[in-house]
């Protein structure tokens, strides 16, 4: 998992003493910053995104939080535990929806990053080829549809996440209507290239 590399080369940087931004917390704060630290790493993890989303539905609902009202019940800051559980979620899931929001940019920083990941994806595919081994999904640039799997990432993974995020943050409607223009002009894209 490569979540899991990316907390243990943080933390062989943070504990550098050339590096230690967290040297003057107390050991009690330091452990409750890797911890925040850890968990908002791993929910980078796309194996457990209907998880988040799934937790997050659920929070919104029993709190009856919709349009920003009433967000302090998520938040409150005081020394229990379903509180600080709260707090984390919602940072969990900050660093969750910025993770999977190219769909959210404007068009042309949206297509630069389109461009870089397949790029990415189908260098590993080419790896996986030459290794002989099965190769990954999106990662075939000879049946990869780029427009399909924009539009399905679009309509099954950031459109649903983002609907959800907005009743807790409304100030994000603008990046909700980008990302309603690019799945639009990734449709028609879609379209023309069956002419």
């Amino acid at each position: 998992m490569l979540e899991n590399y990316h907390v243990s080369e943080s933390f062989k940087v943070i504990l550098d003493p050339k590096y230690n931004i967290l040297a003057n917390f107390s050991n009690e704060e330091f452990r409750q910053i890797r911890r925040r630290m850890i968990s908002c790493i791993l929910a980078t993890d796309m194996a457990y995104h209907y998880k988040h989303l799934s937790t997050l539905k659920g929070k919104l609902e029993s709190c009856e939080i919709s349009n920003g009202n009433n967000f302090e019940k998520l938040i409150a800051l005081d020394s229990s535990c379903k509180n600080n559980e709260n707090q984390q979620m919602i940072l969990d899931n900050c660093i969750h929806i910025c993770d999977i929001s190219n769909p959210a940019k404007n068009e042309l920083v949206y297509n630069k990053w389109v461009d870089l990941v397949f790029l990415e994806f189908f260098n590993q595919g080419d790896k996986e080829k030459a290794a002989n081994i099965p190769v990954s999904l999106l990662c075939d640039r000879e049946t990869t549809n780029i427009f399909k799997a924009q539009i399905g990432f679009i309509n099954y993974i950031v459109k649903p996440y983002f609907l959800c995020f907005y009743n807790l943050i409304p100030e994000i409607e603008p990046y909700i209507k980008n990302i309603e223009s690019n799945l639009k002009r990734f449709e028609l894209k879609d379209q023309d290239s069956k002419k």
